[in-house]
């Protein structure tokens, strides 16, 4: 069962690399839209309005939708990465079985309050769909998508988390450092030995075959008194 638990959690951890890495570089993209947004805002209140009758009212409800997408998704690599605020007062005074106590009560409080997100923001997205924006007139649907989207992928990472813990691949509440996966790999050593015995066994072979006659003499004549 633990070995089960091992290989399922260096899955889902290698799945949750893709899925962070993605996460990253749609954040980075959006940051910087709502950073551009922003700078535009400021320059069309005080430079362009006095110079043109020309007013740029969409920028503010851009960076807001841009801002609510960037926070519910990038949660998930937050969690993922332990960088999340903790308050680790009383658990750093328990004991071993306080500590897993104090880490499954926490867990299974998440999984509820996830599948409450999740259940309700589709619903509340699908309600909202008739809804319009008022400048950009983008669709309410899209705008409230981001609490059961990014719910989602934290339940992914609240799985993964949970199982490796459960594997003793890392540590409950561990930080950022202790959150990747093992150097040491058993499997891999195998696969390293087995390659190795391999080469030499071919080597071994192809040495045989190219060993020509006089130089199978020449070894007898050395190894004769």
């Amino acid at each position: 069962m633990q070995n089960v638990l091992k290989k399922t959690y260096r899955v889902l951890h290698r799945g949750s690399d893709y899925i962070c890495k993605a996460i990253s570089a749609i954040s980075f993209g959006f940051v910087v839209l709502c950073t551009l947004t922003v700078l535009l805002q400021v320059v069309n209140r005080y430079v362009i309005v006095k110079l043109t009758d020309y007013s740029a009212t969409f920028t503010d409800e851009l960076a807001r939708f841009l801002l609510i997408w960037i926070s519910y998704t990038a949660v998930a690599m937050c969690f993922r990465e332990g960088t999340m605020a903790q308050v680790d007062m009383i658990y750093s005074r328990c004991g071993k079985k306080g500590r897993i106590a104090m880490y499954v009560f926490t867990r299974i409080v998440m999984g509820i309050v996830l599948y409450v997100i999740i259940r309700y923001g589709f619903w509340f997205a699908g309600k909202k769909a008739a809804y319009h924006s008022a400048m950009l007139n983008i669709p309410g649907n899209i705008l409230y998508a981001t609490v059961p989207i990014g719910g989602c992928l934290l339940v992914y990472e609240w799985l993964t988390e949970m199982i490796g813990v459960f594997a003793g691949e890392i540590e409950p509440f561990a930080p950022q450092e202790k959150r990747g996966l093992p150097e040491h790999n058993d499997d891999s050593d195998q696969d390293v030995e087995k390659l190795e015995a391999f080469v030499e066994e071919v080597e071994g072979e192809f040495v045989a075959e190219h060993e020509t006659p006089e130089n199978t003499n020449d070894k007898k004549k050395e190894v004769s008194p």
